[in-house]
C-alpha cells in the first residue's frame, strides 16, 4: 500500500522540479510568485534596520560611527563569500570590474550613508513611507536602460505614489520638506540607480552572492574614506544591537538579490513597498512613533502599489 503513495509523491517532486513547472512559474502562473515571497522578505529585513538604526540614533549614537562598525562587522562574512566564488573572478571584464567601482561608491555613499543620515533626522515611520518614491526612479530608469515601457499602469501606481508622498509630507497643514526628507529622496534614487539598474544588470551575468560581496567592498573602500574626512568618532553604545543590524543587512543583500533574478526591477521595487507597513507595526511598540491621519493615509497610498504590482502581474 505504502508503494503506491511513494510512487505518486515521487511523480509530484519531479514535477515540480520539471522545465515544464519552472516556465510555469515564470510566466507567474501561480498565485504567489517566488519573486514575491523574497521580495516580501527583503522588505521585512529592511523595515528591521530601519528601526533598530533609529532606535540606536536614540540611544546616542552617531550615524558615521554606526556605518563605521556596521562595515567592520559585515566585512569578514562578505570577505569569505568572495573567498568561495572565487570562480567567479574568471567572469570579470574591465567593464564589470569599472561598474563594481561605480556601484560600490553609490553603495556606501549615496545609499548607505545617506539612509544613515535620513533616519538619524526623520522618524523611521516617515523615513520608510517616503523612501518608496524609489519606484517612480525606477520606472523612469528601467525605461531608459532596460527599455522597460511605461504603461499605463505603472503611471497609475506613480500617481498614487506622488500623492502619498505629498500627504506624508504634510506638516501643520502646510507641505515642507525636513533634512531627513531630503537624504531620502536622494537616496531613494540612488537605490533606483545604483541598485535596481546596475545591480540588476550584474546579477544576470554573475552570481549574487558574489555580487553583493564585491559590492560592499568596493564600497568599503569609498566609505572608510569618507568616515577618515568626517574624523569619525570610534566609541560606540551597544555593539550587539549593531551585529543584529548588521546580520539583518546581510541577509537582506542575499534574499533582495536573488529576487532580481525572478523578476524586473520594477516589480522588485514595488513589492518592497510593504517595508512602511512592517516600519509602522514595529516602529509602533519599540520606538513609540505616531502618524497623523492625513500621513496615514498618505502612507497608505503608496503602500498600495505594492498590491497593484501583484494584483496586475508587473
Amino acid at each position: 500500500m505504502c508503494r503506491p503513495i511513494v510512487t505518486i509523491l515521487n511523480k509530484l517532486s519531479e514535477s515540480f522540479r520539471s522545465p515544464q513547472y519552472i516556465e510555469g512559474r515564470r510566466r507567474n502562473d501561480g498565485v504567489l510568485r517566488p519573486a514575491f515571497l523574497l521580495s516580501l522578505s527583503a522588505a521585512f529585513l529592511w523595515a528591521c534596520q530601519i528601526v533598530i538604526f533609529r532606535y540606536q540614533i536614540t540611544l546616542g549614537e552617531n550615524p558615521y560611527t554606526l556605518a563605521l562598525w556596521s562595515t567592520a562587522i559585515e566585512l569578514p562574512f562578505w570577505s569569505s563569500i568572495l573567498f568561495r566564488k572565487r570562480s567567479e573572478f574568471s567572469r570579470l571584464t574591465i567593464r564589470t570590474v569599472l561598474a563594481f567601482g561605480v556601484i560600490g561608491f553609490g553603495g556606501s555613499i549615496a545609499i548607505g550613508l545617506m539612509e544613515n543620515l535620513a533616519i538619524a533626522n526623520t522618524t523611521a515611520t516617515n523615513f520608510a513611507f517616503l523612501i518608496r518614491t524609489v519606484v517612480l526612479f525606477t520606472i523612469l530608469f528601467s525605461a531608459l536602460f532596460f527599455k522597460e515601457p511605461i504603461t499605463r499602469k505603472k503611471l497609475v501606481m506613480a500617481s498614487t505614489i506622488l500623492a502619498g508622498a505629498y500627504l506624508l509630507n504634510i506638516q501643520n497643514g502646510s507641505f515642507s520638506l525636513r533634512t531627513g526628507d531630503i537624504y531620502t529622496l536622494i537616496e531613494a534614487a540612488s537605490i533606483a540607480f545604483f541598485t535596481n539598474i546596475l545591480v540588476k544588470k550584474l546579477v544576470t551575468r554573475l552570481d549574487p552572492d558574489f555580487t553583493a560581496g564585491a559590492t560592499f567592498a568596493t564600497g568599503t573602500f569609498f566609505l572608510l574614506i569618507v568616515l577618515w574626512m568626517q574624523k569619525t568618532p570610534l566609541t560606540l553604545q551597544n555593539i550587539w544591537l549593531l551585529m543584529l543590524y548588521s546580520l539583518c543587512n546581510v541577509i537582506f543583500a542575499r534574499i533582495r538579490n536573488r529576487a532580481f533574478q525572478h523578476a524586473t526591477s520594477t516589480f522588485v521595487t514595488m513589492i518592497m513597498s510593504f517595508t512602511p507597513v512592517f516600519v509602522l507595526i514595529i516602529s509602533s511598540v519599540i520606538l513609540g512613533e505616531r502618524m497623523t491621519i492625513i500621513q496615514l493615509i498618505g502612507g497608505g497610498f503608496i503602500v498600495l502599489t505594492g498590491f497593484i504590482a501583484e494584483y496586475l502581474k508587473i
